[in-house]
């Protein structure tokens, strides 16, 4: 029995000795994988190809479009109106801002186009103030220095002999000054048109008044006219006539046109014809007014005020039924209406009807 604990201790240090090198590989395993991963990480950040994909720069693309190699990036500034960026390009000012995705002025520029980047280069470009250009009717924004003037020659504006601009060409422009150009032009037009025929009208006693028969058709005539329109931004707005020429005339119109009065009911024509008889009147153109005036009704009326078969109006009636002798008689009675209306047809007042 006293040789147990030696023989446990013996056993021990065995077991010890055996997992050792397990304990080792581990630790090795460990190191290799953070070494890895540094290894990546730096090979990402500055390997000559990211696995990321690389992003090429305007300092790398320029000389690449001039077909050279590619040389160092210069630290340049580059302000336009006023905003400044810091950046590194190589080759021409003009390259910087190509790079850029900047247009390449043709002034406003601190330094020409060609000029080589230099360190420490600042460009600057000077695009001018913003303004609106309304040409025609149409907005146009822009950017410009100085004058009107120079405003329509940057945009190689022309102006017609009749065109005008708002403001003066030597008038100097402000930050959100609109100029406004109106277009004008004169221009001969000519145009086909219709000439109306004109109607002659042949009176006819066998046709009932107010009836039309044509017997010969009218023909429109042809002729061209010519004129002056002014256009103001693309709208006429005034047109004056300058010539014509007759081309097809015109061919009259022939109608018969009734002249009869039409036929009374003869209780209606019976009591026009005796008054006109015992007031010594024209019983035709008692016949015609009647019609004309209530197609020969004894109780017309209009909203006026105008009643019976003559149309008396109510003043009209009340001065001149009391001298024909038919004082309190209404102008719905036919006899009445008849009587008073010849008693003024035979002393001259046929005038106050229009219908005559």
């Amino acid at each position: 029995m006293a040789s147990l604990p030696g023989g446990g201790g013996e056993a021990l240090a065995i077991g010890k000795s055996r997992r050792r090198p397990l304990f080792a590989c581990l630790r090795f395993g460990r190191l290799a994988l953070v070494s890895y991963v540094v290894a990546i990480g730096t090979w990402t950040l500055l390997g000559p190809a990211p696995l990321a994909g690389r992003t090429v720069t305007p300092d790398r693309a320029a000389p690449a479009a001039r077909g050279g190699p590619a040389g160092p990036a210069t630290p340049l500034t580059v302000s336009v109106d006023g905003l400044a960026a810091s950046l590194r390009a190589t080759g021409t000012v003009g390259d910087a801002l190509a790079g850029l995705g900047l247009p390449v002025p043709t002034d406003g520029l601190s330094s020409p186009a060609d000029a080589a980047l230099r360190p420490g280069h600042r460009i600057l470009v000077d695009r001018g103030i913003p303004v609106t250009l309304l040409d025609g009717g149409r907005p146009m924004a822009t950017r410009a220095r100085g004058t009107v003037a120079e405003l329509l020659s940057a945009e190689r504006i022309d102006l017609g002999p009749l065109d005008l601009v708002d403001r003066a060409p030597s008038a100097k422009l402000s930050a959100g000054d609109v100029v406004r150009i109106t277009r004008i032009a004169d221009n001969e037009v000519t145009v086909l048109e219709d000439v109306p025929f004109g109607v002659r009208f042949l009176p006819d006693a066998d046709l009932d008044r107010g009836t039309q028969l044509v017997v010969m058709p009218g023909q429109p005539g042809l002729v061209t006219k010519t004129y002056l329109v002014r256009v103001v931004d693309g709208q006429d707005v005034d047109r004056t006539f300058l010539a014509s020429l007759e081309l097809v005339a015109p061919v009259e119109e022939v109608r018969r046109l009734g002249v009869r009065s039409p036929r009374a009911p003869a209780e209606i024509e019976a009591i026009i014809r005796e008054a006109a008889a015992r007031n010594g009147a024209d019983p035709e153109q008692l016949l015609r007014v009647a019609w004309c005036e209530s197609r020969f009704n004894p109780s017309a009326y209009n909203a006026s005020g105008a009643s019976g078969l003559f149309q008396f109006m109510p003043r009209t009636w009340a001065a001149n039924s009391v001298r024909a002798g038919y004082a309190g008689a209404s102008p719905f009675d036919p006899v009445a209406a008849a009587n008073v209306a010849a008693w003024m047809f035979a002393r001259g007042s046929a005038s106050l009807w229009s219908c005559r």
